[in-house]
């Protein structure tokens, strides 16, 4: 063993000279080392140390103030360290090796890498992204549940009840140990870390409530009042999704500065009209920031709006345009505007929650132009370790460069993620099923995909984009996963094919593993597909700007290059109810074994049947008649790319128009009369769009490019070209 003296450090340190405050680098590697030999007042006079070599030796921890606050690389490898968390101590360590050390977990990695700022390699690895995601995202998280925790069991106890300066102390240590217990985040694998941060967040937490609580809660309330001012916003034309397809990605996951911008009208319950002017600069999530607009009753107080990272909770209510201004009462929405009512039945009652401005190019309040593309409802999972954030009411939107998942009944944006210079077109949800130590549990994912033709894995849960799939050369303009197999990722693009994936299950460190199994060929671009729910492992049937086409997906089929199967026929028409040619199918929806499609100038949507199309078809040929059951009456638009939706459960067709008003169609059975009677079916109902008033000007409507609701319809949510996302409740 050598002992650790000046002489010694003189000897093994660069450049050679005579000061140990001129040394740069020292080599220590290999010297039988304990950490008793690393003396505090030794190292303290390195003061320009900024490389340090300690491996091959038997430290078991780095000595708390050694003082080295130049250290930038320090390798400690081949040690016998059990702890690595007094190198916090190295702020502007950027280089850090600590392999081969036995005693130590990922758990001390995580935390390393937590604590140190500046750290940019860990064992030779860029861990730039991981470190940001544990520093920002993984605490904001952590931070949400544990105010949720607050306010659920120690609120009243510490404000209410008056407690006395023991009591509080005892409430703070009950608090902390409490937190540290319950709150689940993240895999097993994670769980000494995730306890550490906990405890860590929740210390800071209860501490400066007490602060707080000394000095008042002025500060508090003038910061809601500051929540309040107007911003201009300008109305744009909608562009067509072909313009949108250049230029190169570069993912991120990123949090966005927001600003409310509308002013809404509404009436009251008691039927008196009102306006209300909103305008903040406000946080609206956890893990982003986003614009936002709401509908609805004033449910949040400004305490719940501290637990939110003091989000602004300004409602919007709507009313006719002719109304007087009177800010000073809380506005409702009047269900008069909600819907027609004549000739439609068995309406469902919907009430407008909350518009969100989530997707602004550059955090711009004054984007009205950003198209949002998709939506869809995150799968319900059953055993959430965390209470009050049920996956069935959270969606996920995307459009421009951003997707947003999005909490239905408060309107927050729980999560944002950006990819400067994409565009996004199409998402698509997955339930993943792992195994963690021989215990099975799982995880939602979401797919996305669009211009660049890269497919971005999200894990929503931890707020992590764990991988990316090079899907296409050209843009991905739509997805689907199988309902039977979770692992099975369809995706269709501009180069004029759809390629089925598997895109694996990531084990606890996110690697995955992806297979291509087919490529499907299309003799043009698909807009919407969808695996046949009656025979999910046989066909799969997509709306393409050629026409209607089924492949065959079969696994059986060991081919690996699949062509068109089947190609449906439908009569088209014109505005003016000629024939026309036009083939174009921009979108189709299975409701079980029923499909709804539409075309270019239909004006109308087609309901038919996919086991009576099916047994008409001649297998030695393509082309087959579709068997229409019902022709449903819908908007006489030229606009493309207008998705239309299913509710299998509620039995239930939806489609938005270039109007922003919603139809909505009950599918009961169908009459032989209306098989032959030629008449148009109207729908059941129509959602109309509110008008806002957005700095003096009304937005009358909006396109509805694409509408979805939860699977036991208490929510629907529409996105529309305005980079506007409509929230409605059913009531």
């Amino acid at each position: 063993m050598t002992k650790v003296t000046k002489e010694l450090l003189l000897q093994k340190g660069t450049p050679k000279c005579s000061n140990l405050g001129q040394i740069k680098k020292i080599n220590l590697s290999n010297l039988n080392l304990k950490t008793s030999d690393l003396d505090p007042k030794l190292f303290s006079q390195l003061r320009t140390l900024e490389e340090l070599d300690v491996s091959g030796n038997l430290l078991t921890e780095i000595p708390n103030n050694l003082g080295l606050t130049n250290l930038r690389l320090l390798n400690c490898a081949n040690n016998d360290m059990e702890q690595i968390t007094t190198l916090n101590q190295f702020k502007n360590l950027e280089d850090l090796n600590c392999e081969d050390n036995l005693y130590l977990t990922i758990c001390d990695i995580y935390k390393v890498m937590y604590l140190l700022p500046n750290l940019r390699q860990l064992n030779g690895k860029d861990i730039t992204s991981t470190a940001n995601h544990l520093k920002f995202i993984n605490s904001q998280k952590l931070m949400s549940q544990v105010t949720n925790f607050w306010e659920k069991n120690y609120k009243i106890r510490f404000f209410e009840l008056l407690p006395t300066a023991a009591e509080i102390n005892a409430i703070k240590k009950d608090f902390v140990k409490c937190a540290i217990a319950e709150i689940k985040y993240g895999p097993n694998s994670l769980k000494e870390f995730t306890k550490w941060r906990v405890e860590m967040i929740a210390r800071e937490f209860v501490n400066s409530l007490l602060q707080q609580d000394k000095q008042g809660s002025s500060a508090e309330e003038s910061e809601d009042e500051d929540g309040k001012k107007a911003n201009h916003t300008d109305v744009l034309k909608r562009s067509s999704r072909k313009n949108l397809l250049s230029s190169q990605p570069s993912i991120a996951i990123s949090s966005t500065r927001s600003t409310r911008l509308f002013t809404a009208h509404g009436t009251t319950k008691s039927g008196k009209q009102v306006t209300s002017e909103i305008s903040k600069n406000d946080t609206e999530d956890v893990s982003s920031k986003s614009m936002k607009i709401q509908l609805g009753k004033e449910r949040q107080t400004a305490q719940m709006a501290k637990c939110c990272n003091k989000a602004g909770r300004d409602d919007m209510k709507m009313e006719p345009r002719a109304t007087k201004r009177n800010c000073s009462e809380t506005p409702v929405v009047s269900k008069s505007i909600l819907r027609k009512k004549s000739k439609y039945k068995n309406t469902l009652v919907l009430e407008p929650l909350h518009f969100l401005q989530s997707h602004s190019r550059d955090n711009n309040p004054k984007d009205l132009s950003t198209q949002l593309w998709a939506c869809a409802f995150e799968p319900e999972i059953k055993n959430s370790q965390i209470p009050g954030l049920e996956s069935s009411r959270s969606v996920a939107t995307c459009g421009g460069d951003s997707v947003c998942i999005i909490d239905c009944e408060t309107g927050i944006v729980r999560h944002k993620y950006k990819s400067v210079g994409e565009e996004f077109f199409s998402l698509a949800w997955t339930t993943l099923t792992v195994f963690d130590k021989n215990q099975k549990r799982n995880l939602n994912v979401l797919a996305i995909g669009g211009k660049m033709g890269a497919v971005k894995l999200i894990h929503v849960k931890v707020s992590y984009c764990y991988g990316m799939i090079k899907a296409h050369k050209k843009a991905i303009s739509t997805l689907c996963f199988s309902p039977k197999h979770e692992t099975f990722l369809f995706t269709g693009s501009y180069d004029k094919t759809i390629i089925l994936w598997d895109i694996g299950v990531p084990d606890c460190d996110y690697n995955f593993r992806v297979s291509r199994l087919l490529v499907l060929k299309v003799c043009s671009t698909p807009l919407k597909m969808s695996v046949v729910p009656t025979c999910p492992d046989q066909y799969l049937v997509a709306a393409c700007e050629g026409g209607c086409f089924a492949w065959d997906i079969s696994l059986t089929n060991y081919e690996s290059k699949r062509n068109i199967k089947m190609e449906f026929l439908f009569p088209v028409y014109t505005k003016e109810g000629g024939k026309s040619n036009s083939r174009i199918v921009d979108s189709l929806a299975f409701c079980n074994d029923l499909v709804a499609s539409k075309s270019f100038m239909q004006g109308s949507i087609y309901l038919w049947s996919w086991s009576q199309t099916l047994k008409r078809w001649n297998k030695r040929q393509t082309k087959v008649h579709a068997v229409i059951l019902r022709e449903m009456e819908w908007s006489n638009t030229e606009e493309v790319y207008i998705a239309l939706t299913a509710s299998p459960v509620e039995n239930y067709v939806l489609c938005g128009d270039e109007k922003g008003d919603i139809w909505m169609y009950e599918l009961e059975g169908v009459t032989n009369e209306e098989m032959t009677s030629g008449k148009k079916t109207p729908p059941t109902q129509i959602l109309k769009w509110p008008a806002i008033k957005a700095q003096g000007e009304i937005i009358e409507g909006t396109l509805i490019n694409n509408v979805s609701t939860d699977p036991e319809f208490n929510y629907l949510v529409a996105v529309t070209d305005k980079n506007i996302v409509v929230i409605w409740k059913r009531t």
